[in-house]
């Protein structure tokens, strides 16, 4: 009986360290991949160690100084969280493309990513130009993202929360030569 009790618990034990399917399932990919050209850039922009000129605004307020980013991820966290490459989205988007351009649009009005246009120059992308919004009866939030190759990248955002009001904001970076 105890020999029985220890190879019960053994292949347990071995049946538990079998790796699982969902967790090394690679990322699949259906349409750009935003995720990882930003994740590719932030690596090469760290190494670089930038310097920028920003201009952050809000409702028509600004403040401009020159800095250096040292953490781009977190500086590209909203183009890297507009990626549409999620098994559920994979039927979820229009593709409209030609060598010098692909576009993207949303299919249904619940999806947070509602377009991307990347503009190619020799098959790489010189411009992405992504619209989000998010409307629930307590916030309506639209923003429009932009990246131009080592020239700029921009956040506006347009928010309306109830009992809080209207806002515009604007975060733009000049990449200095």
């Amino acid at each position: 009986m105890q020999n029985l009790s220890k190879i019960i618990i053994i292949s347990f034990l071995i049946l538990g360290c079998t790796p699982g399917s969902k967790k090394d399932e690679a990322r699949k990919i259906y349409y750009f991949d935003l995720k990882s050209y930003f994740q590719n850039l932030t690596d090469s922009l760290n190494d670089k160690q930038q310097i920028i000129q920003k201009t952050v605004s809000k409702n028509g307020v600004k403040e401009e100084k020159n800095i250096r980013i040292t953490d781009w991820k977190n500086e590209f966290a909203l183009f890297i969280d507009a990626d549409i490459n999620k098994s559920a989205w994979k039927d979820s988007y229009t593709k409209d493309s030609t060598t010098s351009k692909i576009a993207y649009r949303a299919k249904y009005e619940d999806l947070k990513t509602r377009s991307i246009h990347i503009i190619l120059n020799n098959g790489k992308p010189k411009e992405i130009i992504i619209k989000t919004r998010v409307d629930n009866l307590l916030y309506h939030s639209e923003e429009t993202l932009i990246y131009r190759n080592e020239i700029l990248y921009q956040i506006k955002k347009h928010q309306k929360v109830i009992l809080l009001g209207l806002n515009d904001y604007l975060i733009e970076g000049k990449f200095k030569k």
